[in-house]
């Protein structure tokens, strides 16, 4: 999925469409870009481009290229678009706008981060000839109809995250496209390259960003057997197996083969997978789903799904997400876990052991299934960028990097108050893992196979 950077393209497009006026709203004959639609916390200040003087941000002030905007470390500002599209600036970021620029229906928004962390929500119907990038100290992130999340700390590192649709990371004449729900870490000097990790029934995966794989807990049939993959760039775990996509888009997988669910050495131009109980789910390039393992309740049967841009394997059912928002789910439906007909607007999905979670566009989550343990409680939750469903308990991560969880909480694993700068959530039978934005590791609940010890990680 990495292809060299097509610069001239890039250029010819960024080329093609001219400025238009940029003054306050209401101005006759002008329209404005980007507009400061609200603030918060009491410390956002605008640098208005020429004067080397920060003023205070109001509400209605139009941003021009070469103005540069900052929030203070408590507080936060919400840019909106022309074009419907907004930029959430969260506490102790700095951006500069490089272009703002639209011709006829195609728009042009490249924004200069320097540090901190935005949200950028690009509406989903634009113009092909549309553009929308961040640029920072050592890459770039690229959106288009979708939403992403760039981070960058005081040495210029950058993790983008795709929150939805298609997001690509580009540094160092490499493009990479970072697959919905992931994350990549763009580091001083190199390629952008993926890292995540992934927490089974007993067992934690982690990716490293050089492609290579990392896994402790249970190893009875072979779950962690990872040790000479290379080349990964995603990976799954399941109750008692492992599965990796190459970045040639075929798979791999070690572990329990009972079911037949390591029986994927003949997948090709796969671009996700996922893993359950005792299944395997691929997501084809052109939005079809494959399945092996598992099929008692039906929760192979795929084959008829179209335009699914995420898939997710859970105890005895699978969740696909469609292009539009909206949700498929078959397999076992007790419980009313693959009641999601009716969920639209939604851009992640995660299926747990009893239960069925979704992210919805603005940052809420719904969930159905099974709740005795409360793990479908997530009504309030809000600013969520990330969910993960384990066997009886969900996690959402918050937009701020901290954690939130419910559910069945026997073992610990709903202990997550204390996490901060956490960039992906993974939750597994009894116990839940925490990436941090400096690539180490945390994990909290289960630990009877030595699945939370992941101490020693740096996933960099």
């Amino acid at each position: 999925m990495r292809k060299k950077l097509l610069s001239i393209l890039v250029l010819s497009i960024l080329a093609a469409s001219t400025l238009v006026g940029c003054g306050q709203p209401g101005q006759s004959g002008e329209s404005c870009m980007l507009t400061i639609f609200s603030t918060s916390g009491g410390n956002v200040s605008v640098m208005k481009a020429g004067t080397g003087n920060w003023i205070a941000a109001q509400v209605g002030m139009c941003l021009e290229p070469e103005d540069i905007i900052k929030s203070g470390n408590s507080s936060n500002a919400e840019i909106t678009c022309l074009d419907g599209s907004t930029i959430e600036i969260q506490a102790g970021t700095k951006i500069e706008v490089v272009l703002a620029t639209t011709e006829n229906s195609s728009t042009t928004i490249v924004l200069n981060q320097t540090i901190g962390s935005i949200i950028f929500r690009v509406i989903k119907i634009i113009d092909p000839a549309s553009r929308y990038e961040v640029q920072t100290p050592t890459g770039e992130a690229v959106v288009r109809g979708s939403a992403m999340l760039v981070r960058v700390i005081e040495d210029g590192t950058t993790w983008v995250t795709n929150l939805e649709g298609d997001i690509w990371a580009v540094a160092q004449g490499v493009e990479l496209q970072i697959p919905q729900g992931q994350q990549c870490i763009i580091s001083p000097g190199q390629p952008p390259e993926s890292v995540m990790v992934a927490a089974g029934g007993y067992h934690t995966v982690g990716l490293n960003s050089n492609g290579t794989v990392v896994a402790v807990g249970n190893n009875t049939y072979g779950q962690r057997n990872v040790g000479n993959w290379t080349d990964i760039t995603q990976v799954a775990a399941g109750y008692l197996h492992t599965v990796g996509l190459n970045s040639n888009g075929t798979v791999v997988a070690v572990g329990e083969n009972t079911y037949g669910e390591r029986n994927v050495g003949n997948w090709t131009e796969i671009v996700q997978v996922a893993a359950g109980y005792h299944h395997t789910v691929g997501l084809f390039h052109n939005g079809t789903v494959v399945a092996v393992g598992n099929n008692d309740y039906g929760q192979r049967n795929v084959g008829n799904w179209t335009g699914i841009t995420q898939v997710s394997a859970g105890g005895y059912h699978t969740v696909g997400l469609n292009s539009n928002g909206t949700v498929v789910a078959v397999g076992d439906n007790s419980s009313g876990r693959c009641d999601v007909g009716n969920w639209t607007n939604i851009t992640q999905v995660s299926a747990g052991g009893l239960h069925t979670v979704g992210l919805n566009s603005n940052g809420t989550v719904v969930a159905v299934g099974f709740n005795i343990f409360g793990q479908c409680n997530v009504t309030g939750w809000t600013g969520i960028i990330q969910i993960s469903a384990g066997c009886c308990h969900t996690v959402g991560l918050k937009s701020d990097g901290t954690v939130v969880a419910v559910g069945h909480n026997t073992f610990g694993q709903c202990n997550i108050g204390g996490w901060t700068n956490i960039i992906q959530v993974a939750a597994g039978e009894c116990h839940t893992v925490g990436l941090k934005s400096d690539g180490t590791v945390v994990a909290v609940g289960d630990n009877a196979y030595g699945q939370c010890n992941v101490t020693g990680w740096d996933l960099n």
